[in-house]
């Protein structure tokens, strides 16, 4: 089952770190649900949905959740769900897989990494029929109870049931890469996710944005506490840090990133980072490498 790695308040390492090697599951049904800020993980996740009312959004695409609703989260990509309401139980499977075992399988069919290779937007979202989300909800049962009983060859059932779901995901990805995005929602917020993206090393105060959007910075400041359960100015310090580590890993020197990612001097690109990661940018590598090291 996933676990939770404790430490400092907003620090990278309170984030949730995988304990086994290639994947690990969960089935859960909450009548209620504390909010949840945007976050990020070091692993792909796949959410399959089953009941609720919930929205969820992913780097810049909100998409409204349906029954046999399958998203594919990448490692890095900043998502959060917004509940609108529990008037239904809120249902999901939630599968974690690490970026070596899915680098293992992309390694047997190139195929299954499609899905971060289609168009010019990567695909998150696969919206199945009655009969393929059937068919899916099998796959992700098999993975739970060969997790759960770890019998012998657990790890081989649970496998082959995850290049399934994949397989499916994979073909309803290049089916729709012509189109637009499954069950996307465009909403004023998608808008502003997606102009925060294009222009991290931009003007993002909030005067600026609400000139560009025609609408005024109050707004948009409630509509961030409101919907993603964090301000404006904060979810862009994530934003420009989550790109100023992508290039710390890529070998980018920190003296250098920090203007790479929009920050105004290294002075505040240091703070930030390590207020939010809880080490210095130059330590960051070697903790990185030690925090998703697979295990046994």
């Amino acid at each position: 089952m996933p676990k939770t790695v404790v430490a400092a308040p907003n620090s990278w390492v309170h984030k949730q770190y995988m304990s086994e090697r290639d994947f690990e599951i969960e089935h859960a049904v909450d009548t209620h649900y504390h909010k949840i800020e945007p976050h990020y993980h070091e692993f792909y996740e796949l959410f399959f949905f089953l009941n609720g009312h919930v929205d969820y959004v992913v780097e810049d695409q909100m998409f409204e959740m349906r029954r046999g609703d399958l998203l594919i989260i990448p490692p890095s990509v900043l998502h959060n769900p917004i509940f609108r309401d529990f008037d239904e139980p809120y249902e999901r499977y939630v599968l974690w897989v690490s970026a070596q075992c899915m680098e293992r399988l992309t390694a047997l069919d190139p195929d299954l990494d499609a899905f971060r290779r289609t168009g010019t937007r990567t695909m998150y979202l696969m919206r199945s029929s009655e009969a393929a989300w059937s068919s899916l909800g099998g796959s992700f049962m098999t993975i739970q109870k060969a997790s759960e009983q770890q019998e012998f060859c657990w790890r081989s059932r649970g496998l082959a049931a995850l290049l399934r779901v994949l397989g499916e995901y994979n073909c309803a990805s290049h089916a729709q890469k012509d189109q637009a995005p499954a069950g996307a929602r465009a909403t004023l917020l998608t808008g502003i996710l997606h102009y925060v993206s294009d222009n991290l090393c931009g003007d993002l105060s909030l005067e600026t944005v609400a000139q560009v959007f025609y609408t005024n910075k109050f707004s948009i400041s409630h509509m961030f506490q409101q919907d993603m359960r964090i301000s404006y100015y904060q979810y862009v310090i994530q934003m420009r840090l989550l790109a100023g580590k992508k290039l710390l890993l890529e070998g980018m020197p920190a003296s250098k990133v920090w203007e790479a990612c929009g920050f105004g001097d290294y002075a505040g690109f240091y703070r930030a980072f390590r207020k939010w990661y809880g080490v210095s940018p130059s330590q960051f590598r070697k903790l990185h490498d030690s925090l998703i090291a697979p295990t046994e």
